[in-house]
């Protein structure tokens, strides 16, 4: 959604509350589109001299697998934005965000802020002990019959040598 900030950056209003929910059912990630639930974002836009900030928060609902046991899961985050608005600049910066014709596109800088804030590892607990590598027993229900010893085949004949 682009949300209007003329008013702050022309000094008519001081402050512009922000609250919305975003619609993040087709952002892909891993191979699935994880946000079943609508993104909550919540914060201002505020005006102080010749400087317009953003300021919001931002909570998600992620379903996701397990990388570890292929367990589905849950994962539920919140993170806040800070950015100062600007309506054209000649350098880029992760801070600055342009906002064109005194449009905010709330969906595209919460999009780019999710992807990096976005875990590099989905698990269902932090001390998940995955599958058995022999026979796909879920170790965290339990032990497998497995003796836990596999050998590569391409190095059995140096197991042979030494055992």
């Amino acid at each position: 959604m682009k949300w209007d900030v003329r008013s702050v950056f022309t000094g008519a209003a001081p402050h512009l509350p922000i609250e919305d929910k975003l619609d993040f059912s087709d952002f892909e990630f891993q191979g699935s589109c994880p946000f079943k639930e609508p993104v909550s974002v919540s914060g201002t836009v505020d005006g102080a001299g010749s400087v317009v900030l953003l300021r919001a928060d931002v909570s998600y609902r992620m379903d996701g697998v397990c990388d570890r046991c292929l367990t589905p899961t849950v994962h539920e985050d919140a993170f806040s934005i800070e950015r100062v608005l600007v309506t054209s600049t000649e350098n880029e910066s992760d801070d600055l965000v342009v906002v064109e014709q005194f449009m905010l596109d709330l969906d595209d800088l919460v999009r780019a802020e999710i992807w990096m804030e976005l875990p590099t590892k989905t698990l269902c607990r932090d001390d998940c002990r995955g599958l058995c590598p022999s026979c796909g027993q879920n170790l965290n229900e339990g032990q497998c019959g497995c003796s836990g010893k596999t050998i590569d085949p391409r190095l059995a004949a140096l197991a042979d040598c030494l055992g």
